[in-house]
C-alpha cells in the first residue's frame, strides 16, 4: 500500500513537473514572440536590423501563440521598414489560416483605429473574387480613415454619372491630387468653376529673398543670420547677399499647383539659396501637418522651429513630396523656407521652385484666415 501510494506520488510529481514545464515553455515562447514583434515595430534600415528581422520572422512563423489579428494590429505603430515586415508575416498567416478567419476580419476591417494598410489589406482579401461584396463596402467608405480605401471608394463612385451635388461632396471626401484633380475638371464641364489652388490649400503669397551664395552646395547647413533672425521671428529689411545686398520681394503664385518659380523670379541664379517667409494664421491652436514639393535642397522653420530638411538636388518633385507633423498656435504662424539651389547646367536641372500646403493627417487642407 505504501509503495503504489509513493508510485502515484511520484507519478502525480512527474506529471504536474512536465506540465508546470509545458506551462514555463509556452509563457517562454509568448514572451519571445512579444519580444519579436515589438523588434519588428521598431525596426529601421541597415543590414543588421534586415537579418534580425529574418530570424524573427522564421521565429514567429513557428509559434503558435500569433495570430493573423495580432500580427495585423502590430502594423499600428511600426516604423515603415517594420510595417512591411509584418504585412509579410500576416501574407503569411493569412495564406494558412485567414479563409476560416472572416467574421474576425470583417470586425477588424470595420476598427478605423487600426492601421490603415493592414484595414486596406484585409479589404483586398476579403473582396477577392466578390465584387458584389466589394461594392457593399466601399459604398460606406469615402470618408474612410485609410486613405487606401477613401481612394477605392471615390474610384468606385466615379464610375456611375454624377450630378453637380454628388461630385461637390465626392471633392470635399477626395484626398488624392489626381482624384481632386479629376474632380473639379467634371465640375467644370457641368458649369461648376472651383479654385484649385484654394482646393489643395496651397500658399501663394510670400516674401522672398536672396540670393544668397551656395556656390559648391556647401552652404545647405550655414547659418546665414536669416536663420538667426526667424527664430527671434525679426526680420531686417536688408541682408547682405550672395554679391550684394538683398532686399524682401513680395511674390503671389498664381498657379493651379500653387508653384511658386524661383528660377524665374531670380533669372535662373545657380549656386545659391532663396529665403521664403509667409504667415499662416490659425483659428485655433491644433495639430497639422506641413506638406512641401520642391525639386531642390529644402529646410522649413515653423515658429523658429525647424520642422523639414532636406539636402537633394533634381530628383523629382510632387505634391506633398515631403510631410512633417507640426503644431499650429492659434493666431498667426511664421513659416519660413531655406531653398538652395547647385550649378548644374543640363536642361532638366534648370527647375528652382516649391509648392507648400498646410493639411490635417488625412490630407486636408487647413486654410489660413482670410484664404
Amino acid at each position: 500500500m505504501i509503495r503504489r501510494l509513493n508510485q502515484r506520488t511520484v507519478l502525480c510529481a512527474v506529471a504536474f513537473a512536465a506540465f508546470a514545464f509545458l506551462v514555463d515553455f509556452e509563457m517562454a515562447q509568448a514572451e519571445s514572440s512579444l519580444e519579436s514583434i515589438k523588434m519588428l515595430q521598431s525596426l529601421t534600415s541597415g543590414d543588421e536590423g534586415s537579418l534580425a528581422a529574418a530570424r524573427a520572422i522564421k521565429q514567429l512563423g513557428k509559434a503558435n501563440d500569433v495570430t493573423l489579428v495580432q500580427s495585423l494590429t502590430a502594423m499600428k505603430g511600426a516604423t515603415p521598414i517594420g510595417r512591411n515586415w509584418i504585412l509579410g508575416l500576416a501574407n503569411s498567416l493569412y495564406r494558412k489560416t485567414g479563409k476560416s478567419k472572416a467574421s474576425e476580419l470583417t470586425h477588424f476591417l470595420s476598427d478605423t483605429n487600426q492601421d490603415g494598410e493592414a484595414r486596406y489589406t484585409v479589404f483586398q482579401w476579403l473582396t477577392a473574387n466578390n465584387d458584389k461584396l466589394r461594392k457593399e463596402l466601399l459604398a460606406n467608405m469615402k470618408q474612410d480613415a485609410s486613405p487606401e480605401l477613401r481612394y477605392l471608394a471615390i474610384d468606385e463612385a466615379m464610375k456611375s454619372k454624377l450630378e453637380i451635388l454628388q461630385l461637390s461632396s465626392l471633392l470635399e471626401a477626395a484626398r488624392h491630387p489626381s482624384q481632386v484633380v479629376s474632380i473639379i475638371e467634371k465640375l467644370k464641364v457641368l458649369g461648376e468653376t472651383i479654385d484649385q489652388s484654394k482646393q489643395f490649400g496651397f500658399l501663394p503669397k510670400w516674401r522672398l529673398i536672396g540670393p544668397f551664395d551656395n556656390v559648391g552646395t556647401v552652404n545647405f547647413d550655414k547659418v546665414f543670420p536669416i536663420e538667426n533672425d526667424g527664430v527671434k521671428g525679426l526680420f531686417k529689411a536688408e541682408y547682405e547677399g550672395k554679391t550684394e545686398a538683398v532686399i524682401w520681394r513680395e511674390e503671389t503664385s498664381e498657379a493651379a499647383d500653387g508653384m511658386v518659380d524661383l528660377a524665374k523670379t531670380f533669372s535662373n541664379e545657380k549656386g545659391c539659396i532663396i529665403y521664403a517667409l509667409t504667415e499662416f494664421e490659425s483659428e485655433k491652436d491644433q495639430d497639422a501637418e506641413v506638406r512641401l514639393g520642391c525639386i531642390n535642397g529644402n529646410k522649413i522653420w515653423v515658429n523658429g522651429q525647424l520642422a523639414v530638411s532636406n539636402e537633394v538636388y533634381h530628383t523629382g518633385s510632387q505634391i506633398d513630396q515631403y510631410v512633417e507633423p507640426i503644431r499650429l498656435k492659434a493666431g498667426k504662424n511664421q513659416i519660413l523656407l531655406k531653398l538652395c539651389q547647385n550649378e548644374q547646367k543640363e536642361s532638366w536641372a534648370q527647375k528652382f521652385e516649391f509648392q507648400l500646403r498646410i493639411c490635417d493627417s488625412t490630407g486636408k487642407a487647413i486654410l489660413t484666415k482670410g484664404r
